[in-house]
């Protein structure tokens, strides 16, 4: 299929009509609301028992109305979600790669979403924990060097293995961004697949995986910004963050690297991968990087601005979508706008 940065106009006017509709109802409840934390503060210990108990009922009605809010904000969009869409993917070819924590149902919304906006899907791969640990780098190195697609070139400067990884697969799974084609050979990218596959780095099934003009990375980052402050001081906690921060390190790389070959990747998670030691953090904390993100996945908003975003990639654009303090703005505009300059 042909790859050339079309505007396509007529979805997205279509898509700036309901914009006005559903997303400026909506847009106020859901950036807010899941913003909102449970109120840790030792001042409340000095409180007597009826103010404090009158306190935290107060609090209590706060989020319970705030989360009343979001839900029927999520209600409007979900009914509005297509016609927000409408167009924006027209017969473009898109790759969903997951890795093992994401949400199936952020997965399969997003998935479907893609399909309503004219997208032709291309097919899923899963990234396992192997891909993402480090006991695997070494491994995963080795294969990427044994396998690479004709033409393909990996970073002398970088060799960490989420960047070959990306730069390996961009070139398997993308077409040229700069033509009509894929990057890689039929044989060449069942060469990669295959060999990742076996070496238990990455899932997917048979016939199922076609060359891409956009690829959706979707992560999962249910933990929340408290708790990962409350791990900070607990010694098991910290472990665990630091594993979590490795693995989010590898996929910030190999998101970048993917869209050094393609020029049109997304990532997107739910709000915890956008803290500063996750995957969307790390991209967004990187000032060269071009890669698109979307916090908030749980989110009808966030589903509706990953699937606009990336037709925003397609187009040349970029941005930083979400709740999380890190989003340059809520969602995508309805039309494109031009990629900020590295």
């Amino acid at each position: 299929m042909p790859k050339n940065r079309k505007s396509g106009a007529p979805g997205w006017a279509f898509s700036g009509l309901t914009w006005g509709i559903a997303a400026g109802i909506a847009i106020g409840a859901l950036v807010v609301a899941p913003s909102m934390a449970p109120i840790a503060d030792n001042s409340f210990n000095q409180i007597t028992g009826s103010e404090s108990g009158e306190s935290r009922g107060k609090a209590d009605e706060a989020t319970e109305e705030a989360q009343r809010q979001v839900d029927s904000a999520n209600a409007l969009l979900g009914n509005s979600s297509t016609a927000i869409v409408a167009g924006a993917l027209e017969q473009r070819p898109y790759l969903i790669i997951r890795t093992p924590d994401a949400n199936a149902e952020d997965i399969d919304v997003t998935n479907w979403l893609a399909e309503q906006a004219g997208g032709v899907a291309s097919g899923q791969i899963t990234l396992t924990d192997k891909f993402l640990s480090s006991d695997g780098a070494d491994e995963l190195r080795s294969i990427i060097a044994t396998t690479l697609p004709a033409g393909a070139q990996l970073s002398v400067d970088n060799q960490e293995p989420g960047v070959h990884a990306g730069e390996s697969l961009g070139a398997a799974l993308m077409f040229d961004p700069k033509g009509d084609q894929p990057l890689a050979t039929v044989d060449d990218r069942a060469v990669v697949l295959q060999a990742l596959r076996d070496a238990g780095f990455i899932e997917y099934e048979d016939g199922t995986i076609t060359p891409a003009q956009g690829i959706i990375l979707i992560t999962g980052g249910q933990d929340t910004e408290a708790e990962a402050e409350q791990n900070k001081d607990d010694p098991g906690g910290q472990d665990s963050q630091d594993g979590n921060a490795y693995s989010s390190t590898v996929l910030a790389d190999f998101a970048r690297a993917l869209d050094s070959k393609g020029d049109a990747v997304v990532l997107a998670g739910r709000r915890g991968a956008a803290t500063e030691k996750g995957s969307l953090g790390q991209v967004r904390a990187d000032d060269k990087s071009s890669v698109s993100t979307v916090d908030s996945l749980e989110s009808e908003t966030g589903r509706i601005s990953t699937v606009l975003a990336l037709a925003e990639q397609i187009n040349g654009g970029s941005g930083a979508y979400g709740s999380a303090s890190t989003a340059n703005a809520e969602m995508p505009a309805p039309k494109p706008a031009p990629r900020r300059d590295a």
